[in-house]
């Protein structure tokens, strides 16, 4: 079953959130990695690690968050070039998922960013660790808007498809 041909505005702009969803899961991947290597290699280098815990880079957070990400937004891109019912269930169920990723990733960023405020320690490295969340944040956030549009979309599509 296809999609209503009414609803092709729908399509191509799907298309341009689905490109948004996976250039946002490669920059959340890549801060990530930044930030796990950054972290661990200067405390292995300054004995530092006692008064910080990484929450952000124990959990793995960036790293299956950003494959989530990547998956729903490749299924947003697959749905506009081939639409069906079956890949608008699915569009809609990982972009529901992505939803749930990205709510406990700003919870897991938001304790990160509550741990690193009371550290007053004038070391480089929490310093940089900080920034890198608060893009970690920043970008998640987007992600977070994204799903939700693209989610809010599919349901109308379905819905009118019915």
């Amino acid at each position: 079953m296809n999609m209503p041909q009414n609803r092709l505005w729908v399509k191509k702009e799907l298309r341009l959130l689905g490109s948004i969803q996976l250039m946002t899961s490669l920059i959340i991947q890549s801060l990530g990695y930044y930030w796990t290597f950054l972290y661990f290699s200067q405390s292995l280098v300054f004995g530092i690690g006692s008064e910080y815990f990484p929450v952000i880079g124990t959990s793995g957070y960036s790293l299956w968050s950003s494959l989530l990400y990547s998956i729903s937004g490749s299924f947003s891109i697959v749905l506009q070039r081939r639409p069906s019912n079956n890949m608008l269930i699915w569009t809609m169920t990982m972009n529901i998922l992505s939803i749930f990723a990205t709510l406990i990733g700003v919870f897991l960023i938001s304790f990160e960013l509550i741990l690193t405020s009371k550290l007053k320690t004038p070391l480089w490295q929490y310093r940089s660790a900080r920034m890198l969340t608060q893009y970690l944040f920043l970008f998640t956030m987007l992600e977070l808007l994204m799903a939700a549009i693209v989610t809010e979309w599919t349901y109308k599509a379905r819905q009118t498809e019915e």
